[in-house]
C-alpha cells in the first residue's frame, strides 16, 4: 500500500527509531561501554529541514546513549525518547503533546521493536535495508538504507508534497537560529 501525495502534504509529525534508521546500525563499544555512531549528515539536514517546515520530529529509541542524546540536542529536534522499550506509547505519547492524529504521522522503524510504532503511525516507512518485517509492516520503504539517506528521502517526500522549498527553509532556519549553530547538522 503506497502513500499518497495527500498524506505526505498533512504530516505534522515524524517519529523515528535511531540504530538502523538514523544509524546505519553500527555501534563501537569501548572498555566503558559505547563510544560512537556514525550519522549521516543528510539524514540530519533532512531533520531539519522538516523542523523549519513545521513539521515535529521526535527521536523515540529503546536505548538510552548520550551520543544520541547529543545529536538530538544538536539538531534541535522537537522531542527525544530515550529509553522506550515500548515504542508505540512512546509515540502515542508525543502524538498527544503536540496534538498530531495518527494519519498526520510518520514513523521510521527497521525492525520487530518498532511493531507497536508501526502499529500506532498513519504512515510506517522503513529503510530499505530494514528487516523483512519491517518492509512487511511499512507503507513506504525507501531506496536508501539506514543511516544513509533513507530519513532525507522521506524527509524530501514530505517537503515536496507541502510544496515547499528546501533551500528557502535553511535559509529561514539561519534567520531564526542567529544564537544557535544552525550550520551543522
Amino acid at each position: 500500500m503506497s502513500v499518497t501525495e495527500e498524506e505526505w502534504k498533512n504530516v505534522k509529525l515524524l517519529a523515528t527509531d535511531v540504530d538502523g534508521v538514523l544509524t546505519d546500525g553500527t555501534v563501537i563499544y569501548g572498555r566503558d561501554g559505547e563510544l560512537a555512531k556514525t550519522f549521516f549528515i543528510r539524514d540530519g539536514m533532512g531533520l531539519r529541514l522538516l523542523e523549519a517546515a513545521g513539521v515535529r520530529v521526535a527521536v523515540i529509541t529503546s536505548e538510552d546513549s548520550p551520543v544520541v542524546g547529543g545529536r538530538v540536542k544538536r539538531l534541535m529536534l522537537s522531542a527525544y525518547k530515550p529509553g522506550m522499550k515500548r515504542k508505540g506509547d512512546a509515540l502515542r505519547e508525543v502524538m498527544r503533546q503536540f496534538g498530531v492524529s495518527e494519519e498526520q504521522t510518520v514513523y521510521v522503524g527497521d525492525d520487530v521493536n518498532d511493531s507497536e510504532a508501526f502499529e500506532a503511525a498513519g504512515i510506517p516507512c522503513a529503510p530499505s535495508d530494514a528487516s523483512e518485517f519491517a518492509h512487511e509492516s511499512a507503507r513506504y520503504v525507501a531506496s536508501k538504507p539506514g543511516g544513509r539517506g533513507a530519513i532525507r528521502e522521506i524527509a524530501d517526500r514530505i517537503i515536496a508534497a507541502k510544496g515547499l522549498n528546501p533551500d528557502e527553509l535553511w535559509r529561514g532556519i539561519h534567520k531564526s537560529a542567529e544564537s544557535h549553530d544552525a550550520g551543522s547538522v
